[in-house]
């Protein structure tokens, strides 16, 4: 099967660079599916960690993949425990939000993506053996927020666009990028995955113009054992690393979220209202910015393997309610809420949220026993450390948030004339 793809009529502008306090870009590149024991011991991983600084005590949130990928930037994965088709409403904002605040420019770069905007399932290799763009692999296209703009959906490319921006120097601030099937070790095996990220890597990271101020978080989405906790390989990488650090380990607990927190806190933006307020900022920044980590209070109990309720959930019996934003949060940009996820959820202020802004670390269990559900809690800034939770209950049945998840998900208004590029995207199947 080939798929051609025309995305008409939207433009990209390119805007200045914003300083950061810590870093000017953040790019992230995502393997996949290995436990961290076998990754640390890899040649070429070792390798890659002597240029830069070796996350030893990174998790991440669930299982299988598309979660992980979706909550990255979305600061939640809402319950969804599988790679399935799906869309998340318009009213569920991400971390394009928080860079449109301040005119960052942003893109995903994804290889073998058959055009600008793909929103198919995927595409096959050149040789017709298997997938090689997918979408489970790809956290902007489920938004609606994302798919239904024609000038965010211009900013999903190819790993040629990205050569093209790296010679060009035109790089966004922002990035996100997936390997293909067989180069992010899903189809293939860990070292093929490792190889090719020595390879990709080693030529940009001698590239000065590339390297500039530039933040490189190399991460695996998942763990391959679901039966041990989620703990993975990551790596940050460029030439924001000084070089007292290379080759240095950095033991703070993280998950995906300290992605959104990491930027919140390097740019000063607000927050998503949700899991990334209360998670940890990369190390390497906060101790530039002055920010305070800590760990979670759970984190001897963090497992991570199983996803727990909500709304993308497979399993009836844990489908709920689209949970509000906590509009009460400061991230770790020193800021709130961003004003148009305030003006969205208003008439949601007085309702319970999972979102407290703790850090707790929230997952389904482990199969034998779920210690670590959400709690809902009246919505209120983040407690301090010595702070006793009150007015906390259980996350909703299915049955008593239906109505509540009908009115919330359907807030979402398919406005094309709303776009502002006078046109739109056709996907074509041609066989």
């Amino acid at each position: 099967m080939r798929f051609s793809f025309v995305l008409a009529g939207a433009t990209i502008a390119t805007a200045a660079y914003v300083p950061g306090k810590a870093f000017d870009r953040f790019i992230t590149i995502w393997l996949e599916n290995e436990d961290f024991v076998a990754v640390s011991q890899n040649s070429h991983m070792q390798a890659l960690a002597k240029e830069g600084i070796l996350l030893t005590d990174y998790y991440g949130l669930t299982h299988p993949s598309q979660p992980n990928y979706i909550a990255s930037i979305g600061g939640d994965y809402f319950g969804l425990n599988n790679d399935g088709y799906i869309t998340i409403p318009q009213n569920i904002s991400t971390v394009v939000d928080l860079l449109d605040t301040q005119n960052i420019e942003w893109k995903g770069y994804f290889e073998g993506l058959p055009g600008p905007g793909f929103m198919g399932a995927g595409s096959t290799a050149f040789d017709g053996s298997g997938w090689d763009y997918v979408r489970k692999h790809n956290p902007f296209i489920p938004y609606d927020s994302i798919n239904m703009n024609g000038t965010r959906l211009a900013r999903v490319q190819s790993f040629a666009d990205f050569d093209n921006d790296v010679k060009a120097n035109t790089l966004p601030q922002y990035a996100h990028m997936s390997p293909d099937m067989l180069n992010d070790g899903h189809n293939t095996t860990l070292d093929y995955a490792a190889d090719w990220s020595e390879t990709f890597l080693s030529p940009l990271l001698t590239n000065a113009q590339f390297m500039n101020n530039t933040l490189i978080l190399l991460t695996y989405d998942e763990s391959a054992t679901y039966a041990i906790p989620n703990k993975i390989v990551s790596i940050l990488l460029g030439g924001a690393i000084p070089a007292n650090l290379k080759g240095t380990n950095d033991s703070t607990f993280y998950t995906h979220y300290s992605i959104l927190a990491t930027l919140e806190n390097n740019w000063g933006l607000p927050n998503l209202g949700r899991y990334d307020v209360g998670a940890n900022v990369f190390d390497l920044v906060a101790k530039q910015t002055g920010y305070l980590n800590h760990p979670p209070s759970n984190i001897q109990h963090v497992n991570d393997s199983l996803s727990y309720a909500g709304f993308l959930n497979s399993d009836p019996a844990k489908q709920i309610a689209i949970p509000p934003p906590n509009l009460q949060l400061v991230g770790a940009g020193g800021q709130g809420v961003i004003q148009s996820v305030k003006s969205t959820w208003l008439q949601q202020q007085n309702e319970m949220t999972p979102y407290d802004g703790s850090g707790t670390v929230y997952d389904g269990g482990n199969g034998i026993s779920d210690l670590n559900s959400p709690v809902y809690k009246v919505q209120a800034p983040a407690p301090n450390a010595t702070a006793i939770a009150t007015s906390t209950v259980a996350a909703p049945t299915a049955t008593e948030t239906k109505q509540s998840s009908a009115r919330k998900t359907l807030l979402l208004s398919i406005n094309w004339a709303g776009v502002g590029f006078g046109a739109f995207a056709i996907a074509a199947f041609v066989l």
